[in-house]
């Protein structure tokens, strides 16, 4: 499998799961920022990530994520059980829908805009509504992982939107701390940033 990457993007997920499936996989650094990009994604919008699995292209973090753990049924990154599959389910689409959207909005008007595109207002209403969903997650009992006690997808997806939050300078509960902690020192996390960001 072939994996469309670029730095500090949704990529890592993608190789965050492929870790923690121990899957096989090379990564192939997308010139996002180029003008003329020698090297360009197959994403009709020259985004990342996109895997390449021997000519099958899918896009979409989400996407990618469930199927390579339904080529590995049986783990536990992506439960079949019915309950256990809706718990995942539901916390995946919370990041989705919920936690993201204001936290990649206020983290280019942060961050990554020039300083001409950046505008107050659009900061304002973006900090204010992740600072919601945040507190809607807050109502959450974290035993070890966002579902209970085992690690799945879901806990890679709210662990990068809880990452953003901090960059944004967003502070978090000290419970949501020691959750990111437990997420960042886990060896598929830190060897997906190595062959995300590298």
């Amino acid at each position: 499998m072939k994996v469309y990457t670029f730095p500090k993007s949704r990529s890592l997920r993608v190789l965050w799961s492929l870790e923690e499936l121990h899957l096989d996989y090379e990564t192939v650094r997308v010139d996002l920022l180029s003008a003329t990009p020698e090297i360009r994604s197959p994403h009709p919008q020259n985004k990342v990530p996109v895997l390449d699995d021997k000519g099958f292209l899918i896009f979409e973090s989400a996407a990618i994520c469930k199927y390579v753990c339904a080529k590995t049924a049986g783990q536990c990154l992506y439960p079949a059980e019915l309950r256990a599959n809706a718990r995942v389910e539901q916390w995946m689409s919370f990041a989705l829908t919920e936690l993201e959207p204001p936290l990649w909005s206020l983290l280019k008007h942060v961050a990554l805009l020039p300083d001409a595109l950046k505008v107050a207002a659009v900061e304002e209403v973006a900090r204010r509504e992740a600072e919601s969903a945040i507190k809607c997650l807050e109502h959450q009992s974290i035993a070890s992982w966002i579902t209970g006690d085992t690690f799945t997808i879901a806990d890679i997806f709210v662990a990068q939107n809880l990452m953003w939050a901090k960059t944004c300078g967003i502070p978090l509960p000290t419970v949501f701390e020691e959750y990111l902690l437990r997420c960042q020192t886990r060896e598929a996390y830190q060897q997906a940033v190595i062959r995300n960001n590298g």
